[in-house]
């Protein structure tokens, strides 16, 4: 990293309001990694700090120009009226001033200043963003993407390498910030997806759907404005509707990139701050509007790498000793969330699986449900649930005509996701074949493949886990049920899709054994059956 001797003046000069020649009755000055913001009034200056790094260089005052220049002009795509001009800061002397006849010592960007309640992460904030406006930013994106110039970049060897130097950058946070077993997941989709659907990349590129995009697509970087901002001096009047800003400047390759990779970032951030109706939503509406019909398919997979680098940036600032141990702990946590959210993409990439938790009563098969929908983002049936909901009180709710309707109501609930194509986790005993083939006969219905997860602990750990059981407990089985349970049960047969896993230990286990083995199937390359599906 290089820093320019002279750049600390200009902060000072730049933070004083009288350097202004409007009114500034107080400047908040903001920093980021490359950056020096000054809110300044109804303006914003941005500064660019001397540094180099391996993915840029504004390390001297030519370079700091430039790149100036080239901010106002490529965001001026998405937001002419706010990006205004570029102005230097010139050194008479003793004495500095903005856009003066002197030399010029440092180039800023004038902006008009957007209000910070309508951001788009504001607005979200606040529940004040709907379906209606995903679908009017979707088609706002879409109608940039179809005007912005088609350029080199997103063939499949270039998203193998940054694929692989990403999760080369994760691995020393195995054990800290994700599980040995999320990083394998990460590791093989990525590389699987690029090999597995490498005509299908090479033919976006070909049909020029790798576009100079904005290439950092955040919610605090797009703006909805309900009115207009009035005209000022040297400003013209700001349109109400999106205004998009901050897009990559200093490098051409972080923007060239697949018109669904520009989206994907977007649609991650939607879904990390939990809004995954709206990231679908915009997801669909985007598709629709630039009738780019593969891009949903598309999304998971350049939304898992933006996770994977979103988390690796917070690992390493986790890891910062130059920070204080809030700071690091809450970069932790951001690390963290964004290697689960990363999983879940990859998990949710592909074709429709339903997955079957089962087990008698008091094997845990609810709590590796809770895991694996964690994991996957994949949502869940439960049949304790439903049985509250259709069935009489106590005992009466594990009858044979209450059971009938709980496994009746699941397999329709099954259906309803596989129509949306969603994924789903199913949390029951399915102590009958008759009920397991009803399951099966659904889902193949539909062309689409499901596996059973057979829960299996000693009897021991059965009865204390029940007789723990509290009313608070959705589930009203007690150790009376698991025997009955027992003697019922009809085992898997040859044919049946089943992994067995013991679950007679604590979950974090259950899971680094498990879930290598269920990504497999996940990925087509296990067909477990009845006879060869050991536990683990």
């Amino acid at each position: 990293m290089s820093v320019s001797p002279e750049q600390d003046r200009v902060v000072v000069f730049l933070s004083a309001p009288a350097t202004y020649p409007h009114e500034a009755r107080e400047v908040e000055h903001v920093q980021t990694h490359i950056s020096h913001v000054f809110l300044a009034g109804a303006f914003v200056y941005k500064m660019k700090k001397a540094v180099t790094f391996p993915f840029l260089d504004f390390g001297t005052l030519a370079a700091r120009e430039h790149f100036c220049r080239e901010e106002l002009r490529l965001n001026r795509r998405l937001a002419e009226a706010v990006y205004l001009d570029v102005l230097p800061v010139t050194a008479d002397g003793e004495h500095l001033h903005l856009d003066g006849t002197g030399t010029p010592i440092e180039w800023v960007v004038r902006m008009r200043r957007l209000p910070a309640e309508r951001s788009l992460g504001a607005l979200l904030d606040t529940d004040a963003f709907d379906g209606e406006g995903v679908m009017r930013l979707a088609r706002h994106l879409a109608a940039f993407h179809a005007t912005a110039a088609i350029v080199p970049g997103g063939d499949p060897e270039a998203l193998l390498a940054a694929w692989d130097e990403n999760v080369r950058g994760v691995r020393p946070m195995v054990g800290r910030l994700l599980a040995e077993a999320d990083l394998a997941v990460l590791e093989d989709f990525g590389r699987t997806y690029v090999v597995h659907h490498d005509a299908v990349l090479r033919a976006r590129v070909a049909l020029g759907h790798v576009r100079d995009g904005h290439g950092d697509l955040r919610v605090d970087h797009v703006y909805v404005l309900d009115r207009d901002l009035p005209p000022l001096a040297g400003a013209p009047r700001v349109p109400a509707g999106f205004q998009v800003v901050d897009c990559i400047e200093f490098s051409p390759a972080f923007r060239a990139v697949d018109v669904a990779a520009d989206l994907s970032f977007l649609a991650m951030e939607l879904e990390s701050l939990g809004h995954v109706d709206l990231a679908r939503g915009l997801v669909h509406a985007y598709a629709e509007a630039s009738r780019d019909t593969l891009v949903p398919a598309l999304v998971p997979f350049h939304a898992c790498h933006r996770a994977v680098v979103r988390g690796k940036v917070e690992g390493l600032a986790a890891a910062d000793a130059a920070i204080d141990d809030a700071a690091r702990e809450q970069a932790s946590d951001r690390a963290r969330r964004s290697f689960a959210l990363a999983g879940r993409f990859a998990w949710r990439s592909g074709d429709p699986v339903v997955i079957a938790c089962t087990g008698l009563s008091g094997t845990g098969k609810s709590a590796v449900a809770g895991m694996l929908g964690e994991t996957t983002g994949f949502a869940i049936l439960s049949s304790d649930v439903l049985r509250r909901e259709i069935s009489p009180e106590g005992q009466a709710r594990y009858s044979a005509a209450a059971r009938v309707a709980v496994y009746r109501r699941m397999v329709s609930d099954v259906e309803r996701r596989l129509v949306a194509r969603e994924s789903v986790i199913v949390d029951a005993t399915f102590l009958a074949r008759t009920e397991r083939d009803a399951l099966a006969h659904a889902v193949h219905g539909y062309g689409w493949r499901h596996v059973f997860i057979e829960c299996e602990a000693d009897e021991p750990v059965v009865r204390r886990r029940l007789d723990a059981r509290d009313a608070s407990s959705v589930s009203d089985a007690r150790f009376d049920v698991y025997v009955a349970q027992r003697r019922e049960r009809t085992p898997f047969g040859t044919g049946e899709p089943v992994l067995r896993v013991d679950t007679g230990r604590d979950l974090a286990a259950v899971r680094a054994a498990l879930l290598p083995r269920l990504w497999s199937w996940r990925q087509g390359r296990l067909a477990p059956t009845a006879s060869a599906g050991s536990s683990s």
